[in-house]
């Protein structure tokens, strides 16, 4: 299954690795379905999403470009909430984050530490806040030895603030 991430760069931007997650533990309070003490990696099913959920961020106008990585995990290695038993929390589409979202990642990957290796998925399928068609895979960081990502494309990114008269 292909996946897609995507960064933001700006002038003192280190180099992107679409594999580490340490940037989800980043920010006052972690992310959306995670919280400070849980890695995970944050993908898209859809490319236009992943360069979405990035653009919205607080900061974008900082931005210079977009880069974008796709992220190849195996087939059949990504759950839905259903396989594991979960349902959201009724506000998990507010804004800012609830606390309550934020345990979803940490739910996930202790849910699934107790299954056996060949029984274990690698990432869990969520809705995104962005686009009510449209789903983000939270995958587990520990399995990246798994997953093949590379840089597949750089959206430049001051040209589209840039308004004309």
């Amino acid at each position: 299954m292909k996946l897609f991430r995507a960064r933001a760069r700006r002038q003192s931007t280190r180099r992107f690795d679409p594999l580490d997650a340490s940037g989800s533990v980043a920010g006052p309070r972690g992310w959306r379905f995670n919280d400070l003490a849980t890695e995970v990696l944050y993908t898209a099913e859809v490319e236009a999403l992943a360069i979405l959920e990035v653009a919205i961020r607080p900061g974008f106008e900082t931005i210079t470009e977009i880069l974008i990585a796709t992220i190849e995990v195996p087939d059949g290695a990504i759950a839905g909430l259903d396989d594991i038993g979960f349902e959201l929390p009724p506000n998990w589409d507010v804004r800012p984050a609830a606390d309550d979202s934020r345990r979803i990642a940490r739910r996930f990957l202790d849910a699934i530490a107790s299954r056996p290796p060949d029984a274990r998925p690698a990432g869990l399928r969520v809705p995104s806040v962005l686009s009510g068609s449209d789903f983000n895979v939270l995958l587990d960081p520990s399995r990246k030895s798994e997953f093949r990502a590379k840089l597949t494309g750089r959206i430049p990114f001051g040209n589209l603030r840039a308004t004309g008269s």
